[in-house]
């Protein structure tokens, strides 16, 4: 195969949010394309197992904890990153803050606007400090990890679907404002997949069952479900692709 669109050999890429789940698999996923990668946790140890799991697979990996609620420790962390490898060229902002459950008109206002900050400001505060640099280098990918409840409205996840919602308006934002440089942005919106997260949702096999039912391929997505995604929006494979708001949802928003 001569194809080499999914070839990242020689980039640099940060993941956010990377040391279980759905952020593990992407930076395992990039890792397995050729790329250096940065993973990152609030917690040094939970980074450093991250580190040595990846590197055991024969992987260029580094560590840093980034806590991502913290707007100055935000930008403690992309410095850090810039120092890791010389350079970065890939971000994914997958890392999420403590996500209230239960109908919007019922969320904690004081609540709703730490997610806010935490989704749309420290989100964007990262991104920018790589921006002008990939900008020179005329190549960069952004990707934030959004969710279908920023398309479809959730009963469970109101407060968290509106602070997604706002994260993909600063996706097409950095799109339209970057292209001209070569720099893409996108976001990843899978539907319900299996992590830490979701459990308080598929704590039954009833709500399991009642879940995976929404969608025509009638299962539950797996960390590994979106590392595709992540992969084509990273690579010169996605070269044209940016702006955009990517449903993974195994068919359930044609239903």
């Amino acid at each position: 195969m001569n194809y080499k669109g999914f070839d990242l050999a020689g980039r640099v890429a940060i993941v956010t949010g990377s040391t279980s789940g759905m952020g593990l698999a992407i930076a395992r996923g990039l890792a397995q394309c050729g790329a250096q990668v940065i993973v990152s946790s609030h917690l040094q140890s939970d980074t450093d197992a991250a580190v040595s799991l990846l590197a055991s697979e024969g992987f260029d990996v580094k560590g840093i904890p980034c806590d991502i609620t913290n707007l100055d420790g935000v930008k403690r962390f992309a410095e850090e990153s810039k120092r890791a490898f010389g350079r970065v060229d890939i971000v994914v902002c997958h890392a999420a803050g403590p996500v209230p459950v239960g109908p919007i008109a019922d969320t904690d206002i004081d609540q709703l606007g730490a997610l806010l900050l935490t989704t749309v400001r420290n989100n964007l505060v990262l991104v920018r400090q790589f921006l002008p640099e990939m900008a020179e280098r005329r190549y960069g990918s952004v990707l934030m990890t959004s969710s279908i409840a920023s398309e479809r409205a959730s009963p469970a996840l109101g407060a968290y679907g509106a602070a997604k919602a706002a994260l993909n308006g600063v996706v097409r934002s950095i799109a339209a404002e970057w292209g001209q440089w070569n720099v893409r942005a996108n976001a990843l919106a899978p539907s319900m997949v299996r992590t830490a997260f979701s459990q308080i949702m598929l704590n039954t096999p009833e709500a399991e069952k009642a879940m995976a039912a929404k969608s025509p391929s009638n299962r539950i997505a797996e960390p590994d479900d979106v590392v595709g995604a992540a992969i084509l929006l990273a690579s010169p494979a996605g070269s044209y692709i940016s702006g955009q708001t990517l449903l993974i949802d195994g068919g359930r928003s044609i239903i």
